[in-house]
């Protein structure tokens, strides 16, 4: 909102400070008080009137600008943040330690060890994190949680699979050509 109020008071300072200089000089050139009184006042009243609708017009567009500038500023601004294998060790961890009724929380603590544990460059963490993952899961023992459709859940012979097929890529060289 456009602050009227105070756009009115700056034309009413600016206009009786003009008003003064417009007498005078209207003064000097009439030689009559009356006349140059009548002459600064009708000058000054259009005068005012066309300021405040001017200020008021800039104030709007200037609020605009501005708010659109923060607006802009504040969805670009861009958080960064440094996620190293301590943190995430120290999250395993700690969502290992949750114990929720929700379905939905559990599933979702699950999916993200699943996540984790398929991550190849997380590989020297998945020790630590099928620990924790196993902790997690006998805490929640026997709640029967039913898991939503489309939540996929990797169970530990998948994940000992997974990693048996890791190993083998990696011991695997290729094999040398014979002449």
């Amino acid at each position: 909102m456009v602050d009227w109020k105070r756009s009115l008071l700056k034309t009413v300072i600016y206009r009786l400070i003009t008003l003064v200089l417009g007498t005078l000089t209207a003064y000097v050139a009439t030689q009559d008080l009356a006349a140059a009184g009548g002459v600064a006042l009708l000058t000054e009243f259009v005068q005012s009137i066309n300021y405040f609708i001017y200020e008021t017009i800039w104030s709007h567009f200037e609020e605009r600008r501005i708010r659109k500038k923060v607006e802009e500023e504040f969805m670009n601004k861009e958080v960064q943040m440094m996620i190293d294998f301590n943190f995430l060790r120290d999250l395993s961890y700690e969502l290992s330690q949750m114990d929720t009724f929700i379905d939905k929380v559990y599933f979702s603590i699950i999916k993200f060890f699943d996540r984790m544990l398929e991550n190849e460059e997380l590989e020297t963490l998945h020790d630590e994190i099928l620990k924790h993952k196993a902790h997690f899961e006998l805490v929640h023992q026997g709640r029967n949680f039913k898991p939503d459709e489309g939540v996929e859940q990797l169970d530990k012979e998948e994940i000992k699979e997974i990693k048996e097929v890791k190993e083998k890529v990696k011991k695997s060289e290729l094999p040398e050509e014979e002449a």
